[in-house]
């Protein structure tokens, strides 16, 4: 009787140790959910940590992964994971392409985390404050300008004046020239290597100095050994005339020496040199004195039949 009820103690202790330890099992197991690459594993484990059960789930992770909660956080029941994974941007720039795996985050604080830096007049594309939430590409455009300064001279101008006190074939400097300068700036925006456009702008840095010339208007012919100056000469067409008894319409007597003209042509007082006649001075006219002509005056009226009519060179002196 007493082994019996040895036995059934025994018993007793071992099914109270069973239950125990069934108990122990059940609350030490948990139900957890893992989602991760679009799906979700649902499994029971007594994995202590985040880092335990998705080793044991065999999920491979990157460095830019990101688990929720962390993965040094405790195990408990009916808790959900979230494994986000990186993914890739390619970022182009100096001529390089370099690919980085992130969460998303701004288009700055990608080129930051790749090591780009930005000059002051850089492009990007998309802009900086951009978030980037998927894979794509950032394009950086690195832009500069050059600003270049150049010397250059401004030519100075030859300005002639005519001169009544020089004969004609003389020539005075009235003042030398000089040369002025110019400072060409041009500034040049580069992208890329290459000039996309150019802005020139010129600063006089001292003007010129016009070179002035003189140059005389005095003509001089010699007739018979006589210099004399000109200021021009024109062809006239020429006839004679002698004594009517009259005076010349300025008054004066005809004498040899006067002519006369059209006052339209050749004001009268105007000292004349004529070819074939000599000094003159224009001091009468006539009603058939028209133009071009010119009426000399001769001593005697077989003279001015000799005479005639011709072509003479009439030079109006100065």
């Amino acid at each position: 009787m007493n082994f019996y009820k040895a036995r059934c103690w025994i018993a007793g202790i071992i099914i109270t140790l069973l239950v125990i330890g069934a108990i122990s099992y059940i609350s030490l197991q948990k139900s957890v959910k893992i989602n991760v690459d679009g799906r979700t594993i649902k499994v029971k484990t007594f994995a202590k940590t985040v880092d335990d059960l998705i080793k044991n789930q065999n999920i491979n992770l990157k460095q830019e992964d990101v688990v929720i909660p962390e993965l040094e956080s405790d195990l408990k029941d009916n808790m959900n994971i979230q494994v986000k994974r990186a993914f890739p941007v390619k970022i182009l720039c100096d001529g390089k392409q370099k690919t980085i795996n992130s969460q998303p985050d701004t288009v700055e604080s990608l080129l930051v985390k790749a090591g780009i830096l930005l000059g002051q007049y850089d492009k990007v594309e998309p802009e900086l404050s951009c978030v980037v939430r998927a894979p794509r590409n950032i394009e950086v455009t690195r832009v500069k300008q050059e600003v270049t300064e150049e010397l250059k001279a401004i030519p100075y101008k030859t300005i002639t004046k005519k001169d009544s006190s020089m004969e004609v074939g003389q020539k005075k400097i009235l003042q030398q020239g000089q040369d002025g300068q110019e400072k060409i700036i041009t500034t040049s925006l580069i992208e890329n290597g290459k000039v996309v456009s150019e802005e020139t702008k010129v600063l006089i840095v001292k003007e010129p100095k016009a070179k002035i010339v003189l140059e005389g208007t005095i003509k001089v012919a010699t007739r018979a050994g006589v210099d004399f100056n000109y200021t021009k000469k024109v062809r006239m067409l020429a006839s004679a005339y002698t004594h009517t008894g009259g005076l010349t319409a300025r008054g004066t007597r005809p004498r040899v020496g006067v002519v006369a003209v059209d006052p339209n042509v050749i004001p009268l007082g105007t000292r004349l040199y004529i070819d074939g006649y000599g000094f003159a001075k224009a001091e009468d006219t006539g009603g058939s004195i028209k133009g071009d002509k010119i009426d000399l005056f001769l001593p005697t009226m077989q003279q001015t039949r000799n005479f005639g009519r011709r072509w003479v060179t009439v030079y109006v002196l100065k």
